[in-house]
């Protein structure tokens, strides 16, 4: 009998692309203000990224309208993408780009249900590690999806890229996905009315780093949509501002770690404010709400 061709085991989410009309601005807000490395910019396109990224964690396109364009995902070696591309191949998934080098990266160049694209390449995995008196973000964290068939995207990380439930809240309003590192959740898939990004979240390495990074957005004139607190599903920290654009990043620390795979159980945890925010210092703004669920007004 002929083996089944699996996909392997994706490393670690390491990047995300947006457009957006407002290049210029979204590249001072990210570099001044929320205290991302502008490591290249040519061709209406930059390139930014944290203390510890090894590649471009964020990727900015100027475009005529605001959009998700692309997520990033790390395989570990040239023979895996190759064997992933042959496993999705065989899945009916469609390929936009077949196994090959972008920027010097070796990788396979998909979409999902809702029509992102993922990158599936041979790329550097950063380790998150407190550094003292730090006040930038040091890697992306993880990322939120809204989705019009949340049941269909969250089949296909799982079933079909091998993401595995961490936790869920209740009626399906928010399932957190890992991949195969300890981090509680890479992704994020919540009900929305159309495909497109909820957040994302930059790492900052610990609670002093990320006040510190909190202290620099405001004195450039950025209030918080939501936070300081801290979230009850992955006990991770957070503070959510709003960018230019109408999109959300989230700076944050202390992401729960699960270092017995085998052994951890996926909670249903009930919708209440408890456990957005265990701290009790509120919940998200009526601007949050707006923002994140994809639909920014002036």
């Amino acid at each position: 009998m002929e083996k089944e061709i699996s996909m392997r085991p994706i490393a670690a989410l390491v990047g995300i692309t947006l457009e957006t009309p407002q290049l210029d601005a979204m590249i001072d807000f990210y570099v001044d203000a929320f205290g991302l490395t502008l490591l290249a910019r040519d061709n209406g396109t930059a390139r930014l990224g944290g203390k510890l990224d090894r590649t471009p964690a964020l990727t900015l396109r100027q475009a005529d309208e605001r959009a998700l364009v692309q997520l990033t995902w790390a395989l570990r070696s040239e023979a895996d993408v190759d064997l992933s591309a042959a496993a999705l191949s065989a899945a009916g998934v469609t390929i936009v780009a077949q196994p090959g080098l972008v920027d010097e990266a070796y990788g396979i160049t998909i979409l999902d249900p809702d029509g992102t694209r993922i990158r599936l390449a041979v790329l550097p995995v950063a380790a998150s590690a407190p550094i003292a008196r730090n006040d930038r973000p040091l890697l992306l964290s993880h990322i939120v999806l809204n989705s019009p068939d949340p049941a269909r995207l969250i089949d296909f990380y799982t079933a079909t890229l091998g993401l595995t439930v961490s936790d869920e809240y209740e009626r399906g309003l928010l399932t957190f996905l890992r991949c195969d590192q300890p981090q509680h959740h890479c992704l994020g898939i919540s009900p929305g009315n159309h495909a497109g990004l909820n957040h994302f979240a930059m790492d900052c390495g610990d609670l002093d780093s990320l006040m510190r990074c909190i202290w620099r957005l405001q004195e450039d004139g950025h209030a918080s949509i939501w936070g300081p607190g801290r979230h009850g599903p992955g006990g991770n920290i957070f503070c959510y501002f709003e960018d230019p654009a109408g999109f959300v990043p989230e700076v944050t620390c202390d992401v729960m770690q699960i270092d017995d795979a085998a052994g951890w159980q996926p909670q249903l945890w009930l919708r209440t404010p408890e456990n957005g925010n265990t701290w009790g210092t509120g919940g998200p703004s009526k601007r949050a709400i707006e923002l994140m669920s994809g639909n920014p007004s002036a």
